[in-house]
């Protein structure tokens, strides 16, 4: 089923497109102080993150224009049904058209399926078909943490012991040996599990499992397919977004002109076989910088990031088709004067610098 929020006469059109926010809403309020609400449609092709996405949403929405989405792999333990407001639409195999043009898509491809529900049914059918192997599995997991716990409590009140009786220091001989009866049983432990991952009905649940991914690609772009066939709108004015790029397109979408994705963390545009191919990520890439001169005190503390990220404008018209524009955040330009890009540690969890 298609949203419809204009069939009036065709006019030039602008896109917002970002992906790959990784929960990161200081780069999601940069970006949005530096536009104005001068958009038909804002697009993010995944990555959101699952741990602030309201937050997120709430300065999207502000834009005043409808927000599509698809989810990659940050957003895993986000629900395909959540609801983050009413101009908010999940693309995941439900087009939405804003006037003249008509997107589309699905969530996962490829990198992490979280909850797609092609990939829970599969899942669930796997797991059916070796519940005993995995019943197996955990009994055995479960066995050895229950039986693992005691021996630490045996190792401890044997420490504790020798500690109470002993008028001297404990000799380094005797805690080797305790900790070396310790060391034997816990190996012991272990071996049962490792049995059960050995055998060959385990094997083949792992072979089973892996080609789950690859399956669910192939129902999702068959659905996807399909229901375009069903879409009124031309192919040529139709965009396909996904997280992860599509390969083979003119297999099942011949005749589209834009595919979206975000996950590969650097803009890219790659035109082929009369299609573009936008990467529009990253907003969020941090880059780690250190002072030039380090102050008195912990050193670690005294590094900072910076967000180089970027996102993009799409625009269309009738007569010249799609065109996309790269556009950086705002950077101080005077950071260079007192500090230098890290190039051996990566802190990712280190304050922004600005």
């Amino acid at each position: 089923m298609s949203v419809s929020i204009s069939r009036a006469s065709i006019r030039p059109m602008r896109f917002l497109l970002l992906s790959d926010i990784h929960n990161n809403l200081r780069a999601v309020e940069k970006m949005r102080a530096q536009e104005s609400n001068s958009f038909d449609v804002l697009v993010v092709a995944g990555d959101i993150g699952s741990d602030c996405t309201h937050q997120i949403f709430d300065v999207l929405t502000t834009f005043k224009c409808p927000v599509l989405y698809v989810y990659g792999n940050w957003d895993h333990k986000l629900s395909y049904d959540a609801s983050f407001g009413d101009v908010c639409h999940h693309l995941h195999l439900s087009p939405f058209e804003s006037g003249p043009i008509t997107f589309a898509g699905f969530s996962g491809c490829t990198a992490g399926w979280g909850q797609n529900p092609e990939a829970q049914r599969l899942h669930e059918e796997v797991n059916v078909a070796h519940s005993e192997i995995i019943r197996s599995l955990d009994s055995a997991k479960n066995e050895e943490k229950r039986a693992a716990s005691l021996i630490e409590d045996e190792y401890t009140a044997s420490v504790d012991a020798l500690t109470t009786t002993s008028r001297r220091s404990l000799s380094q001989r005797k805690l080797k040996a305790l900790d070396a009866d310790r060391q034997r049983k816990l190996a012991a432990l272990s071996k049962i599990a490792e049995d059960i991952r050995g055998a060959d009905a385990y094997g083949l649940y792992l072979g089973q499992l892996s080609s789950v991914s690859e399956e669910v690609l192939t129902r999702n772009r068959r659905s996807l397919s399909e229901m375009l066939r069903q879409v009124e709108t031309p192919r040529e004015r139709t965009v396909v977004v996904t997280h992860d790029r599509l390969a083979k397109t003119q297999t099942d979408f011949a005749g589209v002109p834009v595919f979206l994705f975000g996950h590969r963390h650097g803009f890219a545009e790659t035109n082929y076989q009369g299609a573009k191919y936008i990467n529009v990520s990253a907003l969020d890439l941090r880059r780690t910088v250190r002072p030039k001169v380090f102050s008195r005190g912990d050193h670690w503390k005294q590094f900072r990031n910076i967000n180089f990220g970027n996102y993009a404008v799409l625009e269309w018209d009738q007569s010249a088709g799609f065109n996309v524009t790269r556009i950086p955040l705002d950077l101080d330009l005077d950071w260079q004067e007192h500090w230098e890009l890290e190039t051996v540690i990566h802190m990712p969890n280190a304050p922004f610098l600005s």
